[in-house]
């Protein structure tokens, strides 16, 4: 079986157990597949999931506030509110 295919068969069955309200061991034992494997395969598939790249609004209450950003590579910014803005239109001019 092909990588993607691999990836298609386990996608597959993470979504058919997650509708079918049995616990993980049970239901590979049923579909006769590896429980081990299965446990692999969705730790896999999780960690490939793109985030989200949507901003979500935010009302501040104090604009003196400090906001904290942590990017996905692991970077912290301690940023103050009034300035979020241009932060992030530096940010997105760095892409």
């Amino acid at each position: 079986m092909k990588s993607d295919q691999k990836k298609d068969f386990w996608q597959q069955h993470i979504q058919d157990w997650s509708k079918s309200k049995f616990p993980q061991k049970i239901y590979c034992q049923q579909n006769n597949i590896s429980f081990a494997s299965f446990g692999y395969w969705r730790t896999r598939l999780k960690r490939l999931q793109k985030p989200s790249k949507k901003l979500v609004p935010v009302t501040l209450t104090r604009p003196s506030a400090l906001v904290v950003i942590t990017l996905p590579m692991g970077v912290r910014m301690d940023v103050p509110a009034h300035v979020l803005a241009e932060v992030f239109l530096k940010l997105e001019k760095r892409r």
